[in-house]
């Protein structure tokens, strides 16, 4: 796919300050079945929609009428962007207002950290995902403000991973991973299988973002990252196996069993973080 051709049409959209590639492409995980994710950074006192979204009719194969989701169509995270096929490609292209990210790598570097409803996001849109899409995004064309690399050097001001960041993260979700656990167990024991399984699920990406934070390793999503968590340097032995186990242990009904592991999971991610959140909070 010729990457080259899409940035030349988007960069001349007034309005648009940057664009990059990001998704398992930029991360390097991407494989044959893997689309494309654009970046699209836009200032949004001065985006022409009208000419963005003609533009994007022009790369799409199928010049398609009304491909533009425009800025707060998909919620306040995910923003807007559309779904094209260029050269028989994938392409996903995602709107970001500029100031906005900026404004929430400010927030998530003094560790203030929030968490909310997002479809597609069956956690929730961690902040931190917009840190993790600067830190890995590869910046294909900026103009002269050269924002992409500002806004990496905000992000990186006092290393590759902000320690005020790390500490929330572990902290927060810790906690999370434990009380979630609390609330299924009880729902478990009475046969309430379909929220003890929700409990579990909030419980092990809590966990998640607890390990990568530990590992200093951005996390983009809960897409995926279970199968990851295996290539991180800290992490509890055989957590994928010893996870799906869980789940297969809950539809069984065996409460007992499956939270046997869980606990066992708990106090190891607990004790490789160095927190005792569940003493603090008894």
């Amino acid at each position: 796919m010729q990457l080259d051709r899409i940035v030349s049409s988007l960069s001349r959209v007034r309005g648009v300050k940057a664009i990059a590639l990001g998704g398992s492409q930029s991360r390097g995980e991407a494989d044959q079945e893997s689309d494309y994710d654009i970046g699209v950074y836009y200032d949004g006192d001065v985006l022409d929609t009208a000419a963005l979204g003609q533009c994007l009719k022009e790369l799409d194969d199928g010049h398609k009428d009304d491909l533009l989701h425009p800025p707060g169509q998909w919620g306040p995270w995910i923003n807007g962007g559309a779904w094209l096929t260029v050269d028989n490609t994938p392409v996903d292209i995602l709107l970001r207002d500029i100031k906005r990210v900026e404004e929430v790598l400010r927030d998530c570097t003094k560790g203030r950290l929030t968490i909310d409803y997002q479809s597609g996001h069956p956690f929730g849109f961690v902040n931190t995902i917009y840190a993790a899409e600067t830190h890995y995004c590869k910046p294909l064309w900026q103009d002269e403000a050269r924002e992409l690399d500002r806004l990496k050097a905000l992000l990186h001001a006092e290393g590759e991973y902000p320690p005020l960041m790390r500490t929330a993260t572990i902290g927060r979700f810790l906690w999370e991973a434990w009380f979630s656990l609390a609330c299924g167990r009880k729902a478990a024991f009475k046969g309430d299988t379909h929220y003890a399984m929700g409990s579990v699920f909030r419980a092990v990406c809590s966990w998640l973002q607890v390990l990568n934070a530990v590992n200093n390793r951005y996390l983009m999503n809960e897409k995926g990252a279970l199968k990851w968590v295996d290539g991180l340097t800290i992490k509890p032995r055989e957590m994928t196996s010893r996870v799906c186990s869980v789940y297969t242990l809950m539809a069984a009904g065996k409460a007992d069993e499956a939270y046997r592991l869980l606990d066992e999971l708990h106090s190891e991610i607990a004790g490789l973080s160095g927190e005792t959140v569940t003493d603090r909070i008894r």
